[in-house]
């Protein structure tokens, strides 16, 4: 179970734009890898979160055929280290972790802070 999902309120704790909130608006999976680049299971230490609004990169993108519309200089959001950021609790409005509990034999996020559910 994801502890941050798309949709999420977050903060970022560490980088540049430490203490800033966005929403999450993808998660990225990181897998492990053989030789031959398959897939060969799940790698927890490279997901990474795309928080809108923060973290821009500028790429140069030249054109190459008519089905690429934008070129030259585009600004996008770059992926962030699922580690550099932290949950927003809907209830207490701060920066919490994240704990599983059961509710009805059901998996839901509850606040460590202040024991509230989240979903």
């Amino acid at each position: 179970m994801m502890k941050i999902r798309q949709g999420d309120t977050v903060e970022i704790i560490a980088g540049d734009e430490r203490g800033q909130r966005g929403t999450v608006r993808d998660v990225l999976r990181g897998w492990k890898v053989d030789r031959k680049r398959r897939r060969v299971g799940r790698d927890p230490n490279k997901d990474r979160v795309i928080v809108g609004g923060h973290n821009f990169i500028k790429k140069h993108q030249r054109p190459i055929s008519q089905t690429r519309t934008q070129t030259g200089i585009i600004e996008l959001e770059a992926p962030i280290p699922i580690s550099n950021v932290a949950l927003v609790c809907t209830k207490c409005g701060e920066w919490t972790r994240v704990g599983i509990d059961y509710a009805d034999g059901v998996k839901v996020r509850k606040c460590k802070r202040c024991g509230e559910t989240i979903d």
